[in-house]
Protein backbone atom coordinates (compact mmCIF):
# COMPACT_ATOMS: atom_id res chain seq x y z
CA UNK A 1 0.00 0.00 0.00
CA UNK A 2 1.16 3.02 -0.71
CA UNK A 3 2.21 6.11 1.62
CA UNK A 4 -0.86 8.35 -0.49
CA UNK A 5 -3.39 5.52 0.31
CA UNK A 6 -2.46 5.20 4.21
CA UNK A 7 -2.72 8.31 4.58
CA UNK A 8 -6.11 9.16 3.25
CA UNK A 9 -7.98 7.53 5.95
CA UNK A 10 -5.67 8.16 9.11
CA UNK A 11 -5.58 12.03 8.60
CA UNK A 12 -9.46 12.09 8.20
CA UNK A 13 -10.06 10.06 11.17
CA UNK A 14 -7.96 12.48 12.93
CA UNK A 15 -9.69 15.24 11.34
CA UNK A 16 -13.36 13.87 12.69
CA UNK A 17 -11.82 13.99 16.08
CA UNK A 18 -14.29 15.53 18.78
CA UNK A 19 -12.23 18.95 20.57
CA UNK A 20 -13.04 17.21 23.71
CA UNK A 21 -10.94 13.82 22.49
CA UNK A 22 -7.95 16.16 21.59
CA UNK A 23 -7.84 17.98 24.90
CA UNK A 24 -7.64 14.65 26.54
CA UNK A 25 -5.50 12.38 24.18
CA UNK A 26 -2.82 15.20 23.96
CA UNK A 27 -2.90 15.81 27.69
CA UNK A 28 -2.30 12.00 28.32
CA UNK A 29 0.72 12.50 25.33
CA UNK A 30 2.12 14.97 27.49
CA UNK A 31 2.05 13.69 30.54
CA UNK A 32 3.92 10.68 29.24
CA UNK A 33 6.29 13.09 26.92
CA UNK A 34 7.77 15.15 30.34
CA UNK A 35 8.17 12.15 32.18
CA UNK A 36 10.69 10.57 29.49
CA UNK A 37 14.30 11.35 30.41
CA UNK A 38 15.74 12.47 27.04
CA UNK A 39 12.85 15.40 27.48
CA UNK A 40 13.15 15.82 30.84
CA UNK A 41 16.95 16.89 30.32
CA UNK A 42 16.89 18.80 26.71
CA UNK A 43 17.36 22.64 27.55
CA UNK A 44 16.31 23.35 23.60
CA UNK A 45 13.45 22.01 21.86
CA UNK A 46 12.24 22.60 18.14
CA UNK A 47 8.32 21.88 18.56
CA UNK A 48 5.53 22.38 15.66
CA UNK A 49 2.61 24.28 16.26
CA UNK A 50 -0.70 21.79 16.07
CA UNK A 51 -2.77 22.37 13.41
CA UNK A 52 -6.04 20.52 12.14
CA UNK A 53 -6.69 18.22 15.18
CA UNK A 54 -2.75 17.00 15.61
CA UNK A 55 -1.67 16.30 18.99
CA UNK A 56 -2.03 19.23 20.59
CA UNK A 57 1.19 21.24 21.14
CA UNK A 58 0.29 24.51 22.57
CA UNK A 59 -0.19 23.50 26.12
CA UNK A 60 3.06 21.98 25.81
CA UNK A 61 5.40 25.00 24.32
CA UNK A 62 3.64 27.46 27.06
CA UNK A 63 4.93 24.57 29.79
CA UNK A 64 8.30 24.11 28.10
CA UNK A 65 9.00 27.81 28.09
CA UNK A 66 7.69 27.97 31.34
CA UNK A 67 10.03 25.34 32.85
CA UNK A 68 12.98 27.47 31.30
CA UNK A 69 13.36 25.33 28.07
CA UNK A 70 14.32 27.53 25.25
CA UNK A 71 11.71 26.78 22.33
CA UNK A 72 11.78 26.76 18.85
CA UNK A 73 8.93 26.74 16.31
CA UNK A 74 8.49 26.66 12.50
CA UNK A 75 9.43 28.84 10.06
CA UNK A 76 8.99 27.33 6.51
CA UNK A 77 10.01 28.65 3.19
CA UNK A 78 8.87 28.56 -0.45
CA UNK A 79 11.97 26.49 -1.48
CA UNK A 80 10.68 23.85 0.74
CA UNK A 81 13.69 24.27 3.54
CA UNK A 82 12.43 24.91 7.40
CA UNK A 83 14.01 26.16 10.11
CA UNK A 84 13.04 26.61 13.60
CA UNK A 85 12.97 30.03 15.59
CA UNK A 86 12.87 30.78 19.57
CA UNK A 87 9.85 32.17 20.61
CA UNK A 88 9.04 33.42 24.31
CA UNK A 89 5.35 32.61 23.72
CA UNK A 90 2.96 31.61 21.53
CA UNK A 91 1.00 35.61 21.01
CA UNK A 92 4.18 35.83 18.60
CA UNK A 93 2.75 33.90 16.01
CA UNK A 94 0.75 34.93 13.14
CA UNK A 95 -1.07 32.96 10.68
CA UNK A 96 1.29 31.68 7.56
CA UNK A 97 0.49 29.25 4.50
CA UNK A 98 -1.89 26.64 4.81
CA UNK A 99 -3.22 27.79 8.07
CA UNK A 100 0.31 27.42 9.51
CA UNK A 101 1.17 29.57 12.66
CA UNK A 102 4.82 30.91 12.57
CA UNK A 103 6.54 34.01 13.76
CA UNK A 104 7.40 36.76 11.83
CA UNK A 105 10.67 35.55 10.90
CA UNK A 106 13.80 36.99 12.68
CA UNK A 107 17.22 35.57 11.73
CA UNK A 108 18.90 36.47 15.01
CA UNK A 109 16.14 34.07 16.55
CA UNK A 110 17.05 30.95 14.32
CA UNK A 111 18.51 28.06 16.50
CA UNK A 112 20.87 26.84 14.48
CA UNK A 113 20.53 22.49 13.92
CA UNK A 114 23.36 21.30 15.47
CA UNK A 115 22.35 23.22 19.17
CA UNK A 116 19.04 21.21 19.36
CA UNK A 117 18.51 18.39 21.96
CA UNK A 118 14.85 17.22 20.71
CA UNK A 119 12.41 17.97 18.10
CA UNK A 120 8.50 17.13 18.68
CA UNK A 121 7.27 15.82 15.32
CA UNK A 122 3.73 15.65 13.57
CA UNK A 123 2.82 12.86 11.73
CA UNK A 124 -0.01 11.41 9.80
CA UNK A 125 1.06 7.76 10.88
CA UNK A 126 4.09 5.75 12.49
CA UNK A 127 5.10 2.43 12.73
CA UNK A 128 7.28 0.74 15.15
CA UNK A 129 9.97 0.88 13.41
CA UNK A 130 10.07 4.57 13.55
CA UNK A 131 8.96 5.39 10.00
CA UNK A 132 6.65 8.18 9.74
CA UNK A 133 4.37 9.42 6.83
CA UNK A 134 4.03 13.54 7.32
CA UNK A 135 2.07 15.81 5.27
CA UNK A 136 4.12 15.04 2.15
CA UNK A 137 6.09 18.37 1.76
CA UNK A 138 9.54 16.38 3.23
CA UNK A 139 9.90 19.38 5.26
CA UNK A 140 11.09 17.68 8.57
CA UNK A 141 13.07 14.79 6.21
CA UNK A 142 15.11 17.69 4.80
CA UNK A 143 15.68 19.50 8.21
CA UNK A 144 16.24 16.32 10.67
CA UNK A 145 19.26 15.44 8.16
CA UNK A 146 20.90 18.46 9.75
CA UNK A 147 20.68 18.02 13.26
CA UNK A 148 21.51 15.16 15.81
CA UNK A 149 18.87 16.23 17.99
CA UNK A 150 16.73 13.37 19.74
CA UNK A 151 13.35 12.61 17.42
CA UNK A 152 10.28 12.22 19.29
CA UNK A 153 6.60 11.87 16.85
CA UNK A 154 3.87 12.67 18.92
CA UNK A 155 1.11 10.93 17.67
CA UNK A 156 -2.64 9.05 18.55
CA UNK A 157 -2.70 5.24 19.12
CA UNK A 158 -4.68 4.88 16.22
CA UNK A 159 -2.08 6.14 13.90
CA UNK A 160 0.45 3.38 15.22
CA UNK A 161 0.39 1.17 11.91
CA UNK A 162 1.89 -2.19 11.18
CA UNK A 163 4.20 -0.63 8.33
CA UNK A 164 4.96 2.36 6.93
CA UNK A 165 6.57 2.32 2.81
CA UNK A 166 9.87 3.57 3.80
CA UNK A 167 11.79 5.42 1.47
CA UNK A 168 15.58 6.25 1.34
CA UNK A 169 15.08 10.07 2.23
CA UNK A 170 12.79 9.51 5.34
CA UNK A 171 14.52 10.20 8.64
CA UNK A 172 13.55 7.71 11.36
CA UNK A 173 11.95 8.58 14.83
CA UNK A 174 14.15 7.70 18.11
CA UNK A 175 10.64 7.71 20.13
CA UNK A 176 6.82 7.70 19.35
CA UNK A 177 4.82 8.91 22.36
CA UNK A 178 0.75 8.26 22.59
CA UNK A 179 -1.64 8.40 24.24
CA UNK A 180 -1.75 4.87 25.62
CA UNK A 181 2.47 4.38 25.17
CA UNK A 182 6.06 5.73 24.84
CA UNK A 183 7.86 3.80 21.93
CA UNK A 184 11.24 3.62 22.12
CA UNK A 185 13.55 2.82 18.51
Amino acid sequence: MTKQNLKRPLHAARIQLPERVVRKKSLRIHRHLIHMPAYRVAQRVACYVSVKNEVDTKTLIRTALGSGKRVGVPITRANGAMDFQAIAGLNELRTAHNGLREPVPNPQLVLSPHTLDAILIPGIAFDRLGHRIGSGKGYYDRFLTRTKAIRIGLSYAFQIIDRVPAEPHDVKMDFIVTESEMIEI
